[in-house]
């Protein structure tokens, strides 16, 4: 049994850091970073909204909802807090299209944006709280830097679906930086949500639908444990370093002290890349090497002999999967071999490529058995990059290019013109392209909304 009298738990530095955290101590360079995820975000979690598994489980949702304070997004009414954060949470992730934290493997906003807008719903209804552009923007700050920095200091491979544990210990953390708890609470909050976490990585490496669901659950547990904590639940304390603790049962290793001292120092949100393309990231350096060599030597299908995709190890494990003209969409997303005969044909991978059209296409799997992708030495077990991809033509023609990293990462980050290409794409998707202008002007100037009640109703 851990004594605690023998150290300070880990988890008490981070919740020094979101109550003590002021808006004013986040550089202006930090908050631009965290508006761009947020609009980003809000185009994804509303695009989400029209597959079928989300309407599945928005009547699942509405059945179930024990109050209507919070909006299911695109749905055409309220939710319980903890239920529209589930619903809002999947939809995010569903289509593949979630902003992700490379180094960490996190999709850091997925489970803690719609946590943190779930609850300020809530309390502006039952408590009179006013939700604020400041309060959103420091939430998103707090939330990523913990559920991206426990990636990002975790040198063991993916076993547990991390963007789902480590996100919820992140919208715990980010509800804590504008929910006023005392310290006990907050740490109790936190203690709380370990005891839920959820989500292993079986449904990636299957493709199945539970995969959105994961990140839902946890954000659904987010919720839960700030109400349990403020009912006056005590969670255990040693939730990183314990015996049992995160470091111990969900990552084999890592150091998440690390993570603490940078609190504050290193901001996680300007570490966070974009995703262009609505499939798994570890599928993107690939993709955007094909279309580059498309682009630059005009090719077509019909001159192409063979492709060999040459990429990480966690890559390989990720999205090398041979593709099956019997598999569900979910796997197809998180194919390379899929995508690669699509993106050479259309000059882009959208979500038009998973149309029942193409995932029955047997002249397109025939034509995939010439793509080989296999896993490189890299000693790096949680890399994306670099991926390299090298087409043979008919002709005996060679080309090759290597991606050191992916469009829409810090290093090579999405242009205005491309992000807002996205979001209008996204909101087209469920019909509600009347919303853009209201929302990329009032994302733009958040930090100077002293009301996001007309933002978040319009979600």
């Amino acid at each position: 049994m851990d004594n605690p009298n023998t150290a300070i738990p880990l988890i008490s530095r981070a919740v020094e850091h979101s109550l003590s955290l002021k808006f004013a101590d986040i550089p202006d360079s930090v908050r631009q970073s965290a508006k761009t995820l947020i609009l980003d975000s809000i185009g994804v979690g509303l695009a989400g909204s029209s597959t079928t598994e989300s309407g599945w489980l928005q009547e699942f949702a509405t059945q179930n909802s024990s109050g209507q304070t919070s909006n299911g997004w695109n749905m055409k009414r309220k939710l319980d807090a903890a239920n529209a954060a589930m619903i809002n949470a999947h939809q995010m992730h569903t289509l593949e299209f979630d902003a992700i934290h490379e180094p960490a493997v996190v999709h850091p906003m997925t489970v803690v944006l719609p946590s943190v807008i779930a609850w300020m719903q809530r309390e502006q209804i039952l408590n009179g709280y006013l939700p604020t552009g400041e309060d959103l923007i420091k939430a998103v700050c707090v939330g990523v830097d913990i559920a991206g920095g426990l990636g990002d200091v975790t040198t063991s491979p993916l076993q547990f679906f991390r963007p789902a544990t480590a996100g919820a210990i992140g919208a715990v953390a980010a509800i804590n930086s504008i929910s006023s708890p005392t310290r006990e609470i907050a740490m109790s909050a936190l203690g709380i949500v370990y005891g839920q976490l959820s989500g292993t990585m079986q449904a990636h490496t299957e493709g199945a639908q539970v995969l959105a669901l994961q990140v839902g659950f946890n954000a659904r547990a987010a919720i839960n444990a700030i109400d349990l904590a403020q009912i006056g639940f005590i969670g255990p304390e040693y939730i990183l370093e314990g015996k049992y603790g995160y470091f111990s049962l969900f990552e084999k290793s890592g150091n998440p002290e690390d993570l603490m001292n940078r609190l504050g120092q290193q901001w996680e949100v300007t570490r966070t890349s974009l995703k262009p393309f609505p499939s798994g990231r570890a599928t993107h350096g690939a993709i955007d090497a094909i279309l580059q060599l498309r682009a630059e030597h005009t090719l077509t299908r019909d001159q192409i002999e063979s492709i060999a995709v040459t990429v990480p190890p966690m890559v390989y494990n990720l999205v090398g999967r041979r593709p099956d003209i019997e598999m569900p969409v979910g796997a197809a997303r998180l194919c390379l071999a899929y995508l690669i005969p699509l993106a050479i044909d259309t000059g882009l991978v959208s979500l038009d490529c998973y149309s029942e059209t193409n995932l029955r296409n047997p002249e397109l799997y025939d034509w995939a058995k010439r793509i080989s992708v296999t896993a490189d030495s890299n000693p790096d077990l949680n890399a994306f990059n670099p991926q390299g991809v090298t087409i043979t033509l008919k002709n005996g023609q060679v080309l090759e290019k290597v991606m050191p990293y992916s469009l829409g990462s810090p290093t090579n980050p999405m242009s205005e013109t491309q992000i807002h290409q996205k979001l209008s794409g996204n909101l087209e998707l469920v019909g509600r392209t009347d919303l853009f202008k209201d929302i990329v002007s009032t994302v733009n100037d958040l930090e100077n909304q002293l009301d996001l009640s007309p933002l978040l109703e319009v979600l």
